[in-house]
């Protein structure tokens, strides 16, 4: 074959290939997307709104969220919108360190309150090199993140509060756990819309008193440890999904069986990243839709 023919051929199959990538990637806008990446034992999730915009809402305990980006996002975007620190552990915030080094990302929420780790010491130098504006949650705040039409991508902090972060900023909790961000993500007509829980590793004594609406979809706290989840938590969200973000045999015994019971007395559909891989749950803003790896 002439030589010029051969490049030319690669040169066209190169170009459907990259053609095709768009196409597919174009439709996949339109919807609300939530994937719970399979991270191992550790919180790491990306929001896709319907106008291609991305939220990462920690990154787990190590590089493995990058992966899932890569696979979620388009691979000529390497800007994110807003990335969510929930509380400053390995198990959340070690994969957020990379990402900031490999992507330009806007905004940062963050509680700032301290951990006296190597890890932390990174987290604030990468914030220090990339300059991204910071956000600190403040229980009562609405963002909204995308615009679609009168169907608007909400983030409604529910904690928080500011007199807390006023507080920690002088004497970080005992638990850091107790400083883990929860908010609600809407999507929709706000008397019918989708929402959805992300809540870190809060206990269910404060997520109790902050729930405010039933929600189809429920980030189970704390990777389904008793500490996360007791009956009024589930009585108030009235979930029918629950994502529970774990590791596959992990020394902790997440999640608690009273957890994985409470669940299945009231019929709510259980995904685990250690059993389905990344789990995505895709709403239009009335209905939703749950897809998994296996």
């Amino acid at each position: 074959m002439d030589i010029r023919l051969k490049l030319l051929l690669i040169s066209a199959m190169i170009f459907f290939g990259l053609g095709a990538i768009f196409i597919l990637q174009t439709f996949s806008l339109g919807k609300l997307r939530i994937i719970a990446c399979d991270v191992g034992q550790g919180d790491g999730l990306l929001i896709i709104t319907p106008h291609g915009k991305q939220i990462v809402v920690d990154g787990g305990p190590d590089g493995k969220i990058i992966d899932c980006l890569s696979r979620y996002m388009p691979f000529w975007d390497h800007e994110i919108e807003l990335m969510v620190s929930t509380h400053p552990q390995q198990d959340h915030m070690a994969g957020l360190v990379i990402a900031l080094s490999k992507y330009k990302v806007d905004t940062v929420m963050t509680t700032g309150v301290v951990n006296k780790t190597a890890m932390f010491e990174q987290w604030k130098k990468e914030l220090s090199a990339n300059k991204p504006q910071i956000y600190t949650p403040n229980a009562g705040d609405e963002l909204v993140v995308d615009n679609s039409g009168g169907s608007d991508v909400k983030l409604d902090v529910l904690w928080p509060t500011r007199e807390k972060i006023d507080q920690w900023r002088d004497t970080p909790p005992s638990d850091l756990n107790d400083s883990s961000v929860i908010f609600r993500l809407n999507y929709g007509p706000p008397d019918g819309g989708f929402c959805a829980y992300f809540d870190g590793d809060i206990p269910y004594k404060i997520l109790e008193q902050v729930i405010d609406r039933q929600c189809p979809v429920l980030k189970v706290a704390h990777h389904g440890s008793m500490t996360g989840t007791d009956q009024q938590v589930l009585s108030e969200v009235r979930p029918q999904v629950a994502l529970i973000q774990v590791g596959a045999k992990n020394k902790f015994g997440h999640p608690h069986k009273q957890v994985l019971d409470m669940l299945s007395a009231m019929n709510v559909k259980v995904e685990r990243n250690d059993l389905s891989g990344d789990v995505e749950v895709d709403s239009d803003g009335k209905s939703y839709w749950v897809t998994s790896d296996k």
